[in-house]
């Protein structure tokens, strides 16, 4: 603003000091006989377009200007005529009629200032009011879906179980994961298996990652103690005293459980925090229930249905495909062929319980499948298939 202004006085002075050369040259004596009076329509301009500041500066300047050039044209005479209403009416109509003007002109912007200043206001107020309204209205359809849930939820869940393949542990997997994911209205919904030695790993997930794919179950509080209770949320974040590491806390988590045996977790990673309540919980209870009972039954019926391990290699292999085709989860693939039988227990060793081995006797061939297993995982078991001679890998892969 400082600059503008400085622009403004110099645009003034040179004007003003045309006009006084002007005046000299054609010897108009301050314009005292020109009607109207250059100096008046100079400053009339600056009142109506800078307002009052600007004006005076202006003002000061051709009154100057104005009386210098009536010294120097009429010399020792000046002082004789120099208080004579001829020659004061020019600067007094210029200041009282400038500053007239000016002060109506800071007045009018000062108003629309204001006025501006308030329509900011009140759209930050509406604003504000619109946000209010939003989630009133998000507020008033959780509602309306929690007391739907509540008359239809079991029965519309029931349906639904009943389109699920059972002769598969996958297809129960992927498409739980798919129910939970909308029966909640979650954003990112998972399901972890739990090693005997309490470690976790990813079996499938729908929604961005929030939780790492392997992980110490010891890590996340919420699923240490869902492993306890059976259910729980992050709400037990704020009554720990403990240093929390949030990058491996989900929202909520529910145990599967069969015969005293936990078989793993359905993870919310991520969900609205407005769809967080007791309802939930008692949904995903029921939901985390279902499953444990279904993956019981589809093990049975799997274990009537496949007659051999190729048989069992072709089924599991279409599944975890299947599987990464829907939901991106990453697997790694191993050929070999085996020189010695007594290496595959060895092999066994190293491989995760969520991993399958599957060996072909009859042509001594190997074949692994590592599940959401990306290549630095895969890279991590060639190198420590590495250390058995009698085995020739002839093909490995990784999808992700």
């Amino acid at each position: 603003m400082e600059r503008k202004h400085l622009y403004s006085f110099l645009e003034l002075s040179i004007i003003n000091l045309i006009i006084f050369i002007l005046d000299l040259l054609f010897k108009n004596y301050g314009y005292i006989t020109v009607n109207p009076n250059p100096y008046l329509i100079l400053n009339l301009y600056v009142a109506i377009r800078y307002g009052t500041n600007i004006f005076f500066v202006s003002a000061t300047l051709s009154t100057f200007f104005y009386f210098l050039s009536i010294h120097i044209q009429y010399g020792l005479n000046v002082y004789l005529i120099l208080f004579s209403w001829p020659v004061l009416k020019i600067p007094l109509f210029v200041l009282s009629l400038g500053f007239l003007i000016a002060f109506f002109r800071d007045s009018y912007i000062q108003t629309i200032n204001e006025q501006e200043e308030k329509i900011k206001i009140l759209s930050k107020k509406i604003e504000t009011l619109e946000d209010t309204i939003r989630k009133y209205e998000n507020l008033t359809n959780d509602l309306q879906n929690k007391l739907l849930l509540e008359n239809k939820g079991v029965s519309i869940f029931v349906d639904k179980l009943k389109d699920i393949e059972y002769n598969n542990p996958e297809d129960i997997f992927n498409e739980a994961v798919e129910l939970i994911y909308d029966f909640i209205e979650a954003k990112t919904v998972s399901i972890y298996t739990l090693s005997n030695n309490d470690f976790l790993r990813l079996k499938v997930r729908k929604g961005p990652q929030i939780l790492p794919n392997s992980f110490p179950l010891e890590k996340s509080k919420v699923l240490s103690t869902a492993k306890d209770l059976g259910f729980a949320s992050a709400s037990i974040l704020y009554l720990s005293n403990i240093d929390i590491d949030f990058s491996f806390e989900p929202a909520m988590a529910s145990k599967i459980e069969h015969m005293g045996k936990i078989l793993g977790f359905i993870v919310i990673e991520n969900i609205d925090p407005e769809k967080i309540n007791k309802n939930t919980e008692t949904y995903l209870k029921i939901l985390s229930d279902w499953l444990s009972n279904m993956l019981y039954v589809s093990s049975e019926l799997e274990n009537q249905i496949i007659k051999n391990d190729i048989e069992k290699f072709n089924f599991i292999f279409e599944k975890i495909e299947e599987r990464f085709e829907r939901f991106k989860i990453p697997y790694s693939f191993i050929k070999a062929k085996v020189k010695e039988i007594s290496n595959i227990e060895n092999i066994k060793k190293f491989i995760r319980e969520t991993d399958f081995v599957f060996f072909d006797e009859k042509n001594s061939e190997l074949k692994i499948v590592l599940t959401s297993c990306n290549s630095i995982g895969l890279k991590r078991v060639l190198d420590k298939l590495k250390d058995f001679k009698q085995i020739e890998i002839e093909e490995a892969y990784t999808k992700e």
